[in-house]
Parts: structure tokens; C-alpha cells; sequence
């Protein structure tokens, strides 16, 4: 069994060297269907230490002083392989062998109990240092893992087959899939990192335009995502709302810089036009297919929750969660912000003018969350 190890930790170092960084932080490996592969041969024992050879790659990477998060890994990978090999016994599976394949139903169930294992402990850490609930966390860093993960564990089965019935050279023939898995991951990340930054670079089109909102739309994101999670909103519609606050003033791309920079108040006139801005974003928005969501929170956050406010005059529940919410916070943070026709306001009156418009202009619970969110002093980001 010793004269097998440096084949596999060989190819377990290899793995790691194309780490893929996830949204929250973190980041994927294709370290698991090795350590499967030797799991379903030799047991939780050589797999444990294969899968430990891998970060020591991830230890070249790290910072001094960052010791403890490679510590972490080691040893959420042990325990991850722990329960796989237990799930694997108790549902009757057996080693691999070259006369025998071992049972499908424990294999699956098996490489099952390693994605939970590893990516429940690996969100927690995330979670509380980000300080969100777990399941917002796997939602957002692992949900789209999930396809790669089941592709991976018959390459595991399949590498501890071919090592068994033929020899170590033929593994090195499904390198090739190994490689199409890590493309996939790879490129789905980078599409996520594209997304956010096409949604980014449109919102700072808009802020050029108004010196007077430079970074209005990154901290309403934030304030958002935070008063989104205070108020339990599922973890998929808070990541809707992040990108519509990003992009809810989009539309005054459709204003002319005269109404936009304007050093007084705004005439009747103007402000109709001005008003047109959510319409706009609206249509602007609505034309991303992975933003249709998000554009109706775009066109209805200027309604008021008693039904005064616009385009469309919606009240109370009929309003979009995602939209009331980036009511709150775009009111308070254009109070707070020096505007063309007037100083800011101070905290304090912001505050006690959101209360004052609790259940008229704002839902009331919202504007609760969100003061709570302010009162903690949480870091948002």
C-alpha cells in the first residue's frame, strides 16, 4: 500500500494547483476524486493522508501567519473523508478490488456524505466570518457546485477501477476529464466575476455622470444585503436585491446632466423627467437575462408603501420586498450625501425622518431592520 502513496499524493499535489477562488471566499479544488478514488481502495487511512499532501501546495500560497486556515482544510478533509468511509461501510460497500466493483448505491451515497461534510464546515467558517447564515453562504459559494461534484464521483470510482483491473498509467487516461471538470468550474466562475463587474462598470457609467453620487450605488448594495438579511429574505432573492441596488439608478442614464447636476431644486417639469428614470432602468436592466429579476425592483423602488409614490402607485405587500427594501436605503443614503441644492443631513434627522415615514413613504419593518442594521454598526460588506 506504501509503494502506491507517491502515485496518488503526486497526482493529489498536482490537483491542487488550479485552485478556483469562490464568491464569498474560499475555493475549489479537483483534489475530491482522487482522494475517492483511494478511499474506495485502501480506506479513510492512505485517502486521509493523499488528501493532506494536496495542501501542501495551499501552503506555498498562504501568508505567514495564516497557518491555522491551512490547519482547517487538513483537517475538514480528514473528518469529510471520515464520514464518507462510514457512510460507505454502513451501506454495505466493500474496497475495490480487481475481481470486485463494490456497490453503486454505497459510492453514491458515500461521495454525498463528502460534499456535505466538506462544504457544511468550510460555509460555517465562511458564514460567521462573514456573519450569515449558513445556508445563504452555500447558496451563493457551493450551490453551483453541485453538477461538477456528482461529475466527479464517478471519475473517482472510475480511477480506483482502472488502477485496480489495469494499472497506474491508464488513471493518467482520465486526466483528460479531470481537466474538462476544472474547465467548467473555472469558467462558470469567471462568468460570475464578469457578471459582477459588467453590473458594476454600468452603475459607475451613471455616478460619472453625477459627481454628487460617486459610490451611491456600492453602499446601497450593501446596506441592502444587510437589511435583506436582517429581515430573513431567502439568500437567492438577496443577491437579486444586491444587484438591482447596483443598478436601481441606471435609468438616469435616460437625464440629461442640466436635471442631474442641477444646484436648486428641480421644476415640475423636471422632476416628470426625472421620474422616468426607473421606466428607463427598468428597459435597460430587463434586456440582461440574469437580471429580469432584478429589474422589477429597478422599476418599483420609488413606490411608497400607502400607494403615493410611483410609476405605478403600488401599496403596501403588492410592493416587492427587494424594492421596499432599497426604498429605505436610498432615502437614507441621499439624506446623508451633500446634494446640488443642499448640505447633508446628519444621522441623527435621517433616522428620525425614516421613522417619521414608517408605514407612509417606507414599510415599517424594513425601516426597523435597517435602523437595527445601523444601530449594531455590523460591518455590511
Amino acid at each position: 500500500m506504501l509503494g502506491e502513496f507517491p502515485f496518488w499524493a503526486s497526482l493529489a499535489i498536482l490537483a491542487e494547483l488550479g485552485p478556483v477562488a469562490l464568491p464569498q471566499g474560499g475555493f475549489v479544488t479537483l483534489g475530491f476524486p482522487i482522494s475517492f478514488a483511494v478511499l474506495l481502495i485502501y480506506g479513510p487511512g492512505l485517502s486521509s493522508w493523499v488528501a493532506v499532501c494536496g495542501t501542501i501546495v495551499e501552503a506555498k500560497r498562504r501568508k505567514k501567519g495564516e497557518w491555522y486556515v491551512v490547519l482547517f482544510d487538513q483537517t475538514q478533509l480528514i473528518l469529510s473523508i471520515s464520514a464518507a468511509w462510514i457512510v460507505y461501510q454502513y451501506m454495505g460497500g466493500e474496497p475495490i478490488t480487481s475481481t470486485s466493483l463494490g456497490h453503486i448505491l454505497p459510492i453514491v451515497a458515500s461521495a454525498l456524505a463528502y460534499f456535505l461534510t466538506n462544504t457544511f464546515l468550510v460555509n460555517t467558517v465562511l458564514a460567521l466570518e462573514k456573519g450569515i447564515s449558513v445556508l445563504e453562504m452555500w447558496s451563493i459559494n457551493f450551490k453551483w457546485t453541485v453538477p461538477n461534484y456528482l461529475a466527479q464521483t464517478p471519475l473517482g470510482f472510475l480511477m480506483a477501477v482502472l488502477y485496480r483491473q489495469i494499472s497506474w498509467w491508464a488513471v493518467l487516461f482520465l486526466c483528460f476529464p479531470l481537466f474538462i471538470a476544472y474547465y467548467a468550474y473555472k469558467l462558470y466562475a469567471e462568468l460570475r466575476r464578469q457578471h459582477l463587474s459588467t453590473i458594476q462598470a454600468l452603475a459607475t457609467a451613471i455616478e460619472m455622470r453625477d459627481s454628487y453620487t460617486e459610490d451611491h450605488s456600492m453602499r446601497m448594495a450593501e446596506l441592502a444585503v444587510a437589511t435583506a438579511r436582517e429581515l430573513r429574505v431567502p439568500a437567492s432573492e438577496v443577491e437579486v436585491i444586491r444587484y438591482a441596488a447596483i443598478l436601481h439608478d441606471i435609468g438616469k442614464i435616460g437625464v440629461s446632466d442640466q436635471i442631474l447636476n442641477k444646484p436648486a431644486q428641480l421644476t415640475e417639469k423636471e422632476w416628470a423627467k426625472m421620474r422616468e428614470h426607473p421606466k428607463i432602468g427598468m428597459e435597460i436592466v430587463s434586456k440582461i437575462d440574469s437580471l429580469k429579476e432584478a429589474s422589477r425592483i429597478v422599476y418599483y423602488h420609488h413606490e411608497w408603501y400607502n400607494g403615493q409614490g410611483y410609476p405605478e402607485g403600488l401599496k403596501g405587500e403588492d410592493i416587492p420586498i427587494g424594492a421596499r427594501i432599497l426604498a429605505v436605503v436610498d432615502a437614507y443614503d441621499a439624506m446623508t450625501s451633500k446634494r446640488p441644492y443642499r448640505s447633508a443631513y446628519p444621522v441623527e434627522r435621517a433616522i428620525e425622518e425614516l421613522r417619521k415615514n414608517a408605514g407612509t413613504q417606507f414599510d415599517g419593518k424594513v425601516v426597523e431592520a435597517f435602523l437595527k442594521i445601523l444601530k449594531s454598526g455590523q460591518n455590511v460588506t
